[in-house]
């Protein structure tokens, strides 16, 4: 159990990523709030307080994911790195966010009906941050990093296989004896193709 900070603001902080955490873990259908308070040492009226309910603390949550991946994406693209680089921070953030949070944050988005408001802000998400890679690839372009002739949508679905096959190889624990230096490079090996096919 851990100490928890008293302080309201602080305290609805700490039930977020608790909540983050436990909801990544068993998924949303699955944890009840007892599961978050039990793990906080403390009762259940904080989250009422809050959050009103279990939906609430999740949409919280949610905001929190969301807000943390975008600050991260906008990080990774400030940096204006060439464009393999990028597409090596991008692939090894994905990787390393589901990592973290786990598996099961989402697992029943599509078919638990209270949740559907939550989905169409997943999707939006899903949405912009892909948006977003496109236009990193036209300014690539651009700048001559890669071909002219380049489909900036196609170059975008190669990062999201090389994200899918590292998020499959984690689902079964295929890389859990690998150090990140050698993830790393596990997707520099998987970025060689798109790099001879995209750049001179």
């Amino acid at each position: 159990m851990i100490p928890v900070d008293t302080n309201e603001k602080n305290l609805a902080n700490v039930l977020v990523q608790k909540a983050l955490e436990i909801f990544s873990l068993k998924g949303y259908a699955a944890t009840n709030l007892t599961d978050i308070t039990n793990a906080l040492g403390i009762s259940r009226g904080p989250i009422y307080y809050h959050f009103k309910d279990k939906l609430g603390l999740y949409k919280a949550a949610f905001q929190h994911y969301e807000t943390d991946l975008r600050q991260t994406h906008k990080e990774i693209i400030a940096q204006d790195l060439h464009i393999i680089s990028f597409i090596e921070a991008v692939v090894y953030d994905c990787a390393e966010r589901h990592t973290k949070y786990g598996l099961n944050f989402f697992f029943g988005i599509d078919t638990i009906e209270e949740l559907a408001p939550i989905k169409k802000l997943q999707d939006k998400l899903i949405e912009d941050i892909y948006q977003e890679k496109i236009h990193y690839v036209i300014r690539s372009i651009e700048k001559g990093e890669i071909r002219r002739a380049t489909d900036p949508k196609q170059i975008v679905d190669l990062i999201y296989l090389v994200y899918f096959g590292l998020y499959n190889a984690i689902q079964i624990n295929m890389l859990e004896d690998y150090s990140e230096r050698e993830i790393k490079n596990l997707i520099r090996i998987l970025l060689s193709g798109i790099e001879k096919y995209c750049c001179d």
